[in-house]
């Protein structure tokens, strides 16, 4: 009995299946995060820094006019008060600017960058790098997606409030673009690597003057890269990965060097460099394996382990050194969390930990799986091994079928137990209470009222405070006192002498 329910689990748990199976699930996922953003509304920074921007478009109606008015926003923050250029310019043209409904692209725009940059780069390191197979690589890259949106840290700033994401979660996405770039360069020749080489040249060059965090994370990549190239010297073989990697280094400095950091600088806090180097690696440890190594990120582990324990079987890559591979992955985080130490002193501000999370996340999958493959070398005969790089089956072993299987049943109960206790704890099970219990309807209600009132051509306005605030929507708010910067910024974009919260 045991034989013929392998043979059907064989029959029915392919690569190909899984890979659709997972895929589907992570998109269902994504339906209650898109949404609920349809009763998403800017705050904040959105105002004030979206204002000039705001106002080219209302007087002009014209794109281009809106762009270069987020250039020269960019030039005066650079000047002014904070060099990462990319973010400032990205940060002015907030959807909001050619209307408050627009807005609601916000985690449109998030998610996709999100999940099309990690797509790219990880298929272009399993299936051009390692020769895995195209679907037991996307099973990998789906599961860690999986975990990666739906326990995201600071879901908020990471996909809904858009100065925040866009300055973290989108610059990361271009990272992931810019490698994914420069190892596709790596396996294609002539035109098509000089068009990749091209466009990892302007992509790099913009991620350098993205946040200092993606920036410095990316210098340090690029820095070991570099090294590599040159103990293997094999610097002439790249000679043409110079081009888009000085471009990079390129708008780094810019990016570091601004006046305006130290114009900001004079305001903060922060640690000394030599402390927040020591300080970041003690909080990724006391982060990463205590605050957010929850039973998903364990569950993940195991399913990805007899995924890259498949895919290993089809490489000659010999991974020969896991452990440099992991500590290089836990310098890598760590250096995420230098920059807020050394700027301000801490990472509490939940955009900070929501990009370090997700970075978190990537870099163990990684590290899972150059583990994973230096166990298989290991274990394997070195000659049998060989002659299973031609033989290798297709599908999945019994083990790894049962494996997986029994992954996915457990995370299905699993979900289904924390849930009910705790309908926050999952992004998408967040998203579906606040529209079952109607808290998203009346928040998106409330600040579509206050829109009317400030459009409508009173100069003094008054508004009714939010009737709630949903967990995966609500940044901040007005305040009481007209003076507040946030009630100021609101006056300037809408041409208001005050507005204030209304008196209970």
């Amino acid at each position: 009995m045991l034989k013929k329910m392998n043979e059907k689990l064989s029959k029915w748990v392919t690569p190909k299946s899984l890979a659709v199976f997972l895929t589907i699930v992570y998109v269902a996922g994504l339906v209650p995060l898109l949404w609920i953003g349809w009763y998403n509304y800017p705050s904040a920074d959105d105002y004030t820094i979206g204002l000039e921007c705001r106002q080219a478009w209302v007087s002009t109606h014209n794109l281009f006019a809106v762009l270069w008015a987020g250039v020269l926003r960019a030039v005066e923050d650079w000047i002014t008060w904070m060099g990462y250029f990319t973010s400032n310019f990205f940060m002015a043209i907030p959807p909001s600017s050619f209307g408050e409904r627009l807005y609601v692209l916000t985690v449109w725009i998030m998610l996709g960058m999100l999940s099309l940059s990690t797509i790219y780069l990880l298929r272009n390191i399993f299936v051009k790098v390692f020769k895995a197979d195209p679907y037991v690589s996307h099973c990998a890259i789906m599961a860690m997606l999986f975990v990666t949106v739906q326990c995201m840290v600071g879901r908020v700033e990471a996909f809904y409030w858009y100065c925040g994401a866009v300055n973290y979660m989108f610059v990361h996405g271009m990272s992931l673009f810019f490698y994914g770039l420069l190892i596709s360069a790596i396996y294609t020749e002539g035109k098509k690597r000089r068009q990749r080489l091209a466009a990892a040249a302007l992509l790099g060059f913009f991620t350098g003057g993205g946040n200092q965090l993606t920036a410095l994370n990316t210098a340090v990549v690029m820095f070991v890269a570099i090294g590599f190239i040159l103990w293997k010297r094999k610097w002439k073989t790249y000679r043409g990965f110079w081009f888009p990697i000085g471009f990079f280094f390129l708008g780094f400095i810019l990016n570091v060097t601004a006046p305006g950091n130290w114009v900001r600088a004079e305001d903060a806090s922060g640690m000394n460099p030599v402390k927040a180097v020591l300080v970041s690696f003690y909080y990724c440890l006391d982060y990463c394996l205590g605050e957010w190594f929850n039973w998903p990120v364990a569950v993940l582990i195991v399913i990805l382990v007899p995924l890259f324990w498949h895919m290993a079987g089809k490489t000659k890559f010999r991974f020969q050194y896991p452990v440099i591979v992991v500590l290089f992955g836990y310098c890598l985080v760590s250096a995420m969390m230098t920059p807020p130490l050394f700027a301000v002193g801490n990472i509490e501000a939940e955009r900070l930990q929501a990009l370090t999370f997700t970075m978190f996340i990537l870099v163990l999958t990684l590290c899972v799986g150059y583990v994973a493959g230096w166990v298989r070398k290991k274990l394997d005969n070195r000659a049998q091994e060989d002659e299973n790089l031609r033989q290798v089956q297709a599908g999945f072993s019994v083990n790894e079928i049962w494996c997986l299987a029994g992954c996915i049943l457990f995370i299905g109960m699993a979900a289904v137990l924390t849930v009910i206790p705790d309908p926050h704890y999952f992004s998408f099970s967040s998203a579906v209470t606040d529209l079952a219990n109607g808290n998203a309807k009346a928040y998106g209600d409330a600040l579509e009222k206050r829109m009317e009132q400030y459009t409508g051509g009173e100069k003094n306005i008054v508004v009714d405070p939010l009737p709630c605030q949903p967990d995966l929507l609500y940044f901040s708010d007005i305040k009481k006192d007209p003076e507040d910067w946030e009630n100021k910024g609101i006056c300037r974009f809408y041409g208001l002498e005050s507005v204030r919260i209304r008196e209970k």
